[in-house]
């Protein structure tokens, strides 16, 4: 039989044409929503997000590879993965959504997690999962509407909680006693419970422990069954009788009770570790005392100890990824070699230098990061943007540029390390240019820390025009605000309005310019209107009232302007004839609004609002969308640079990926797979 691990291996040195185009640009780390290990193969663990992503590491956690998606939804919060310990190639997946009425349940996959199937309680949201030790064909779930098992691996569920009962709800962990499958121990919302005869009777079980506690863990000792260990909001709880009766243990303190997970070495069952919202705790003494081993500002979500890795801790976490010890949790790395789970939320592609990005990543360490080279290195450049006010970045000829939610401009000033209030606008009152932060400018170190986050300034009172969109052509440089259109010929400095004939404050949220800004492409709240000579007079365009409006207008390179695309509220639309006649395009594209676009020579790609990425090879005529997990995913901005795209995930970091291997892979334009 084929192990997960051998899989992934293999997966490693025999990825497809297409998988292998992808590259990350980084930066690596991400949150990590919960931790799994396979009995049989102690070295292969898995890993799970927010959305719905299995990664898996066949070395202990040195070494992460991108496995698959439970779901086709982007908002499948994976809370326990299991792998059945007859067969290392079945795994289990609980899952909830933000919307739980609609999306969660039980997932299964036969193939180590590359490809998945619904296994029961869809539109659940399940919180815990279980397997049975003594019979792995029985599995329970519990969800926020109760307890479920199933005896036959997840091919049908039942219900073993009262439907009626208003405490058995809202579970947060599950445990089986190791020789008894009927025995089983839940955690909920409010106190621990227990049932002897596979769910016909419960029992409250909290003897010793303070009311009201939110059981989030329960842990069964490895060496004697009858010792339980629960973790709560007032604290962590051993049993020495099978939960009879509690005892809460000493040495944590009340600020970090959030504890997330508990877990024991399976080689010295003495020494018991809980993941906390505060760091990592561990006791060599069964509980009876426990000390942080970490910094208290890590949030630890999963803890994993390989077998037959003694003394490795594996730790998933939100914000700085999976760190790794070797000495029983003393010391600490990063080790995030291929999982790239950063969550984007703005990104600027230099078209003039090749390798140049500047990313805001959101629930990072430091949120404002930029590369020089490709993603090899990444600088911190905030944190004192606001970032949550920020709207859209820019790359301009002399460095970034970012707009604000609340209006206005900010410039890096390199030499200043800081992010400087920047343009007047003609007959709109802008503060003074002043520095919003500074910035050591360092690297960051690949070894964790302890984070000292100062609070992000609060965002300049701005009365300059919020700004949509921006281009450079030459020296003339466009911003396209809700109040008109501004030019500015001083790198920035002034902007005064361009009117577009008649209309001098028509909101403005597309602009793209060539020429030194003679020629001129512009989305306005009226429709499309074009210049041939630097704004002084206009045409207006109309597209078909199908459109919705247009939202963003793009040229097709080395079209001189006959090509032109423009994102509408229901779809894609293109012209060659530079805009005289407009067709939508319906051959393979969705009818849905499109993110963004991108397009290098006859090579198109679209990220669409609804998730996923398309591609056209003959020029937006026909479309399909791109295989792969990773292109199943949201793309806020997509890029064409040197033969290449670059696609910001909102999820999964910065790629790249070769265009050319993409079209030599297709025997024709009219095939419907755009790769193998």
């Amino acid at each position: 039989m084929r192990s997960a691990a051998a899989t992934i291996a293999a997966l490693l040195f025999s990825l497809p044409l297409w998988g292998q185009s992808w590259q990350s640009l980084g930066p690596p780390g991400g949150d990590v929503r919960t931790l799994g290990h396979d009995p049989e193969h102690p070295s292969q663990l898995y890993l799970g997000t927010a959305d719905g992503h299995i990664f898996g590491s066949a070395d202990a956690g040195e070494h992460w590879l991108l496995l698959g998606r439970v779901s086709t939804r982007l908002d499948e919060v994976l809370t326990v993965i299991l792998v059945d310990p007859r067969k290392s190639q079945t795994i289990y997946a609980a899952a909830w959504t933000r919307d739980s009425s609609k999306g969660g349940g039980v997932f299964r996959s036969d193939d180590g997690g590359l490809t998945w199937r619904d296994s029961g309680l869809a539109g659940q949201a399940v919180r815990a999962l279980a397997q049975a030790p003594s019979n792995p064909d029985i599995l329970v779930a519990g969800t926020l509407e109760g307890v479920f098992l199933t005896r036959d691996a997840g091919v049908s569920w039942q219900r073993i909680s009262p439907a009626s009962s208003a405490e058995l709800r809202n579970l947060d962990a599950l445990a089986f006693d190791p020789r008894q499958p009927n025995t089983i121990y839940a955690g909920t919302f409010h106190l621990p419970w227990k049932t002897v005869d596979g769910g016909r009777t419960w029992m409250l079980a909290h003897t010793g422990m303070i009311d009201d506690s939110d059981v989030m863990s329960i842990l069964i000792d490895r060496s004697d069954p009858r010792r339980v260990y629960a973790s709560a909001c007032s604290g962590i709880y051993r049993s020495e009788n099978s939960a009879a009766l509690w005892q809460k243990m000493q040495g944590i303190p009340y600020s970090a009770r959030r504890t997330n997970v508990i877990t024991q070495d399976q080689i010295h069952p003495e020494a018991v570790y809980a993941g906390t919202t505060e760091g990592l705790w561990k006791s060599d003494n069964s509980g009876s005392a426990w000390r942080r081993t970490t910094p208290p500002d890590w949030v630890i979500n999963a803890v994993e100890l390989p077998a037959d890795h003694p003394r490795r801790v594996v730790l998933g976490t939100e914000e700085l990824g999976i760190l790794v010890s070797d000495d029983g949790g003393e010391h600490f790395h990063s080790s995030n070699d291929g999982f790239n789970h950063r969550q984007t939320a703005a990104v600027a592609f230099d078209p003039d230098r090749p390798g140049r990005i500047l990313a805001v990543f959101a629930h990072a360490p430091e949120s404002i990061l930029a590369t020089e080279n490709n993603g090899r290195t990444w600088t911190s450049l905030g944190p004192g943007l606001a970032t949550r006010q920020l709207k859209r970045l820019f790359a301009s000829p002399d460095g970034w540029w970012a707009t604000l939610q609340s209006g206005g401009l900010l410039h890096y000033d390199h030499e200043r390390s800081a992010w400087m209030s920047a343009g007047t606008f003609a007959g709109i009152e802008v503060p003074e240019p002043r520095a919003h932060a500074t910035s050591s400018n360092k690297v960051r170190s690949a070894r964790p820390a302890a984070r000292k986050r100062a609070p992000e300034p609060a965002a300049p009172v701005a009365t300059a025009p919020v700004v949509n969109d921006m281009a450079f052509s030459g020296d003339r440089w466009f911003a396209a605000t809700e109040v008109g259109l501004f030019v500015s010929t001083d790198r920035g400095q002034d902007w005064q309005p361009l009117a577009l004939g008649p209309m001098t404050n028509l909101p403005v949220s597309s602009v793209r310019a060539s020429g030194n800004g003679r020629r001129l492409w512009v989305v306005s709240l009226r429709g499309l209107v074009f210049s041939a000579d630097s704004g002084h007079t206009w045409t207006w365009h109309d597209l078909p009232l199908e459109s919705g409006g247009a939202l963003r207008v793009d040229l097709a390179p080395g079209t001189e302007g006959q090509t032109l695309v423009v994102e509408a509220h229901s779809g894609l639309f293109i012209s060659r004839d530079g805009g005289r006649t407009w067709q939508r395009v319906a051959s393979g594209l969705p009818e849905a609004p499109v993110e963004d676009l991108t397009m290098v020579g006859s090579v198109f790609v679209a990220s669409l609002r609804v998730g996923g990425l398309y591609a056209s090879l003959d020029a937006g005529r026909t479309w399909n969308r791109l295989p792969g997990t990773l292109a199943e995913g949201f793309f806020p901005v997509v890029a064409a640079e040197n033969g290449r795209i670059l696609a910001a995930s909102a999820s999964d970091g910065i790629y790249s990926f070769e265009w050319a291997p993409l079209v030599s892979a297709t025997p024709s334009q009219d095939s419907q797979a755009v790769a193998p």
